[in-house]
């Protein structure tokens, strides 16, 4: 079935999807407050005090998962995502999320997590079960995939809402930098992103952004870019020019919380140093052109935050890389996403981490002064 389809344009249309049913949960305040839920233990972010998921997360998730395992039954088992589909409501009983065949089938098991609020649950159901076609004239022509390619051999890893504190809180910082903002809505993404499951290399990737046009209060469109990067076929809709402020040298963005130490090194390239939320949001600067490059010394992000971006930057020439690893060994590693062999003894959340850190890139010049750099003592 999915070999009449392109993978991508399926794709485009699930994240216009999961922006629609972001939108819709954050146009509210007492839905949004009613959705979140706490996470805890195993599934807690080890960076923040306080981690959340919202329905909005999860619900986004399965309906990717349910839609493009419909559309591409050879991928249905290898699509994975950020959030347990697991709930406890109110009662202290525990639902597992699932996408119905219909509409009615979807809300009644939105209504056991939402318990009276029946209004929320067809509305989110409705969102769920709409059919969606993202246009817009900045989304480019999307090619022919090649003929022979092999689903089953494909993976997808989905961040159904990267920075969801920032999705929670809303509230806008901005930076002193154009096109980067440090906190709000507009560090929110929805992350897909394909990858070949015996190389490990990101070959496919969609980032949108549900509120990355403010049409009026409360009131938001998408911003959307995609990315394909396979052997015969390389494309993106990633065109843009050079940073608005030329006056401006190099800009590193990094997490608030990254080493002192490292930030010092790039200041001492003259690199100027921005600060924003979300993994997602970070990289898209650097696929934006608004920085040089993203990079994180902790293994605080995993592979739903990084196989979308990385597939659209190889696209452009650019890559996601191993930190520590390409420091180490003075040169460009990427990120891969080998699933462990079965007699490596690796725990379920240090194998989809990013433990060693990443480097972000769009252009692999900017390492010849950065990686000897880094690996100053």
């Amino acid at each position: 079935m999915g070999e009449n389809i392109n993978l991508v344009r399926a794709l485009i249309n699930c994240a216009e999807k999961a922006a629609n049913i972001a939108r819709l949960c954050r146009s509210n305040e007492e839905l949004l407050a009613l959705l979140v839920q706490e996470k805890t233990g195993a599934e807690a972010n080890e960076r923040f005090e306080h981690d959340f998921k919202t329905l909005a997360d999860v619900l986004i998730q399965e309906t990717i998962k349910h839609e493009v395992g419909e559309l591409f039954p050879a991928m249905r088992d290898a699509i994975q995502g950020e959030e347990s589909p697991n709930f406890t409501n109110k009662l202290g009983d525990k639902v597992t999320i699932v996408v119905g065949d219909t509409e009615d089938e979807t809300s009644a098991c939105l209504g056991a997590v939402l318990g009276d609020h029946k209004a929320a649950a067809n509305a989110l159901a409705a969102g769920v079960h709409q059919k969606v076609v993202y246009h817009n004239d900045k989304l480019g022509d999307i090619p022919e995939l090649p003929a022979d390619i092999d689903y089953s051999n494909l993976g997808i890893w989905i961040d159904p809402i990267d920075a969801t504190a920032e999705y929670i809180s809303g509230d806008t910082i901005f930076t002193n930098f154009p096109g980067i903002t440090s906190t709000g809505l507009d560090c929110v993404t929805v992350l897909i992103g394909v990858y070949e499951r015996d190389s490990g290399i990101p070959v496919m990737g969609v980032v949108a952004q549900p509120f990355g046009n403010k049409l009026e209060e409360l009131v938001y469109s998408s911003s959307l870019y995609w990315g394909i990067c396979l052997p015969t076929v390389q494309a993106h809709n990633c065109n843009f020019g050079p940073r608005e402020d030329q006056r401006r040298g190099q800009i590193g963005i990094f997490s608030s919380s990254e080493d002192s130490k490292i930030l010092q090194r790039f200041l001492d390239l003259k690199y100027e140093l921005a600060f924003s939320a979300g993994a997602g949001h970070k990289a898209l600067k650097v696929i934006s052109n608004d920085a040089n490059v993203y990079m994180l010394s902790k293994g605080s992000t995993f592979r739903w935050d990084t196989c979308a971006p990385q597939a659209i930057l190889r696209a452009l020439g650019g890559d996601v890389l191993d930190y520590a690893t390409s420091v180490a060994e003075q040169r460009a590693v990427p990120i891969k996403y080998l699933a462990p062999d079965a007699n490596q003894m690796v725990s379920d959340s240090d194998w989809k981490r990013n433990a060693n850190g990443l480097i972000a890139v769009r252009d692999f010049e900017t390492l010849k002064e950065l990686l000897p750099k880094l690996k100053a003592d």
